[in-house]
Parts: C-alpha cells; sequence; structure tokens
C-alpha cells in the first residue's frame, strides 16, 4: 500500500441512458456526443432500433451503422471497428439490449 499523486490519464467515458421508449434517450445522446467532440462528423450510430436515428438528421450531419440481425458480440464489435477505422470520436450504441436478448 502506498500513496501517490493524483495524475490525469486518458480514459475513455461509458456513458449509458437508460428510460422509457419515447423518452428520448437517442436525442440526448446526438446532443451529448456534439457537446464532447463539437464536430457531427465525429459522431457515429450504431443503430440497431430499425434506422430510429434517422429521426434526429436536421441536429447535424453525423453517420449511422444500420446493425441487424444477428445481434451478436462479434456483429457489435465490428460495427466498433468500422468506428475506429473512420475515426470515430464518439460512438453511440442504440441500443445493447439487442445483444442478450438475442434475435
Amino acid at each position: 500500500m502506498k500513496i501517490e499523486k493524483a495524475r490525469r490519464s486518458q480514459s475513455k467515458m461509458r456513458l449509458a441512458l437508460q428510460g422509457p421508449a419515447g423518452s428520448g434517450k437517442t436525442f440526448s445522446a446526438l446532443l451529448v456526443a456534439y457537446g464532447i467532440c463539437g464536430s457531427w462528423d465525429k459522431i457515429v450510430v450504431i443503430d440497431t432500433e430499425h434506422g430510429s436515428a434517422n429521426l434526429y438528421s436536421h441536429l447535424g450531419e453525423y453517420n449511422i451503422i444500420a446493425l441487424s440481425k444477428p445481434y451478436s458480440p462479434e456483429r457489435y464489435i465490428q460495427a466498433l471497428e468500422l468506428c475506429h477505422q473512420m475515426g470515430a470520436e464518439v460512438i453511440i450504441i442504440d441500443s445493447i439490449s439487442h445483444e442478450w436478448d438475442g434475435q
């Protein structure tokens, strides 16, 4: 056990938004994402909600990956790797619940 000085390190924020359908989770996530990076071009929504992320395209020109069945961890990982390759700074997964719900 030892005492150390606090130091800031580079770490990634992980934020979960929870609420009933229609409560504004996707809209809020997009506004938070823009607040984090300041550029719609650096935001990607991994959309498993049948294109619902398109509802907010009036906010700015963010990117969307339409993820369809099967909702396996491997498919989410592929989508995340694609986001990384294009230089995304903020990734919104809408929704992750399909991953454990299966088909």
